[in-house]
């Protein structure tokens, strides 16, 4: 602990370093100064569970109720129940939550348009309305909605719940700032425990709900009365289906792959939600926020730009960045290797889900009880190399050393309580240079500038597998010859190396909350610099739209692309235009960082 101590004591000292190019020192009185010390800083912390505040760690509980649950239903409902393409499955996956990646917008909507003066009670409670209003509409859609229609209700319910969050991110940022600054950082692991809470119970739900044989088992049919289906691609998906005798009554009988004779329907698991969002509703109404005089939008999108334009802000846009492609990229052959190898079940899956959200809590407690003051960079640090070495360990699993899903599972979840701390880490960085009157805004920007990058992680993920081709099918897995275990072995040591090079920018992140106070202070800024962040973040939004709208609107034909994160359409497309996109990708990323971070040490500017 002492080490982390003298890390955090040290960084003032280099809060300031010499000025990059681009970059100018803004002159100011003490006032100008002072300006960025947070309000509250003295004391007067609110209390999350008190009449005024508790809406706050209820809206996260929703959220991690509705999020996961519109993720985790479509393994069952899509795959097993009725079959889907894998890439109409992938283009689900994206849409019903594509709105997080413009939370931007819901920011800047917050900030610029109160209502009634509230710049996010109103909306908090306008997102749930919407929210609860989707599902109770998919609800009255019967037990026989189609794939298409449940994940455009989904997708909708994710715009109203995307609301709802970022305001409520706006709000948990200044009651972050009224924490002291040593015990800074509560609020935020607080309300992510109680989105993990909503997410694990959820998972419960539907590990319980939807492992009956009206979802396991393709074709099933309570009623001894109804006929089996004569569609062949569905009675061949059931393992009591006989083709030399499809008339034995297989569709009455229970599959191998059912767990539990009774389940849920789509309308009941919504409902279910959908309660819990309602009764949740006059939480949101008792919410306490001081009336503001509404800003011309002008005035209020000119400071902004004057915060922006910060290097404390504009570089933490850039290290998010820079940082989320290379530690996001992953071993894509992974989930057909589980299949084939280790015949993973959707109870596992569930089971593993589960076991992800119960770890992932305990590392929040674990940082909220005692790491609230450890250097951010140690933190990600620590936590990277140790998501290596335990991503290593499935090579165990590769060379058919230990071929046990149980083992797999407890690989995963410990390499998920790893990530707990690079994710609070970059957070925690966020509220410290979000100045009053733009904690939305600010939060979302960095959020989405995040969120943005993901699918250009998948498509370098995806695209690696262009080398190693047995890889890519669960046919070529399944001959397991040396060869392909070979192959897998190389393809994790690429993974894990652009996994690790992300810790390449860690200087480009502040140690902890003294040394961003400092750096704000220091009033360093740069238009150039915050221009580009702004440019990168765009593009990089643009293209996650194209990927998803493009894929969902015809995912037979161009979720095949490989430029979109497909295997290709044709045995003959070209991946040039991919090897291009991931050379720009990683020019990108090493190329800012390099400017950054070890440019100045070069030039002897920085130590």
């Amino acid at each position: 602990m002492s080490d982390l101590e003298d890390d955090d004591a040290a960084a003032p000292a280099e809060a300031t370093p010499a000025p990059d190019a681009g970059v100018s020192i803004v002159e100011g009185d003490a006032a100008d100064a002072a300006s960025v010390v947070k309000e509250g800083d003295g004391g007067d912390e609110k209390d999350p569970w008190s009449r005024s505040f508790v809406g706050i760690p209820i809206n996260y509980f929703s959220v991690g109720l509705v999020y996961g649950g519109s993720v985790n239903i479509l393994f069952p409902v899509l795959i097993i129940q009725n079959g889907v393409t894998s890439s109409f499955y992938s283009a689900a996956v994206s849409l019903v939550t594509v709105f997080w990646s413009y939370k931007i917008f819901f920011g800047t909507l917050c900030d610029l348009l109160p209502i009634m003066g509230r710049r996010w009670k109103w909306y908090i409670v306008l997102g749930w309305v919407l929210c609860a209003a989707v599902l109770v509409g998919l609800a009255g859609m019967g037990e026989d909605v189609t794939p298409s229609n449940l994940v455009v209700m989904l997708t909708l319910a994710n715009l109203g719940y995307v609301m709802a969050d970022v305001a409520a991110d706006g709000f948990m940022v200044w009651m972050a700032h009224h924490e002291e600054q040593h015990r800074r950082g509560r609020i935020q692991t607080l309300i992510y425990i109680m989105r993990e809470i909503g997410r694990l119970l959820i998972a419960i739900v539907i590990i319980l709900g939807f492992s009956g044989p009206e979802v396991s088992c393709p074709g099933y049919e309570a009623d001894p009365s109804v006929t089996c289906t004569m569609d062949e691609s569905v009675a061949v998906r059931n393992d009591q289906y006989d083709e030399a005798d499809p008339g034995n009554g297989w569709c009455h009988e229970m599959c191998d792959a059912a767990n539990f004779m009774f389940g849920l329907t789509i309308p009941q698991f919504v409902w279910i939600i959908a309660a819990v969002n309602v009764a949740s509703l006059p939480a949101y109404f008792l919410l306490y926020e001081e009336k503001r005089e509404p800003e011309k939008a002008r005035l209020v999108l000119d400071a902004f730009w004057r915060t922006l334009k910060k290097k404390a802000v504009w570089m933490l846009v850039l290290y998010t960045m820079v940082s989320s492609i290379t530690f996001n990229v992953n071993i894509a052959a992974k989930n057909n290797a589980n299949f084939v190898w280790l015949n993973f079940s959707n109870v596992q899956n569930q089971i593993q889900a589960i076991l992800e959200n119960l770890v992932f809590l305990a590392g929040l407690g674990l940082i909220r009880r005692f790491g609230l003051d450890w250097s951010w960079r140690k933190m990600i640090w620590s936590g990277t190399l140790l998501v290596t070495i335990f991503n290593l360990l499935y090579l165990l699993i590769v060379f058919d050393v230990i071929r046990n899903p149980w083992f797999y599972m407890f690989v995963d979840v410990t390499d998920n309580f790893m990530e707990t701390l690079n994710f609070l880490a970059g957070t925690f960085a966020i509220v410290e240079v979000s100045e009053p009157g733009f904690e939305a805004i600010t939060y979302a920007l960095i959020t989405t500038a995040n969120n943005a990058t993901i699918p250009l992680s998948i498509v370098i993920s995806y695209q690696f597998m262009a080398f190693f081709p047995d890889l890519n099918t669960q046919e070529g897995l399944a001959q397991d010859t040396p060869q392909v275990r070979r192959d897998f072995a190389v393809l994790t040591f690429i993974v894990e190396a652009v996994n690790l090079s992300s810790l390449l920018s860690l200087p480009m992140l502040v140690r902890q909350k003294a040394e961003a106070r400092e750096m704000m202070k220091a009033n360093e800024e740069s238009s150039f610099w915050a221009k580009f962040a702004i440019i990168s973040a765009t593009i990089f939004l643009l293209y996650s739209t194209v990927v998803t709208f493009l894929t969902v609107a015809g995912a037979d034909s161009y979720g095949c692309y490989k430029i979109l994160g497909g295997p290709g359409c044709t045995e003959d497309e070209s991946s040039i235009p991919v090897y291009c996109l991931m050379g720009a990708c990683f020019l990108y990323c090493y190329g800012v960082n390099f400017y950054h971070t070890f440019l100045p040490i070069l030039r002897g500017q920085r130590k």
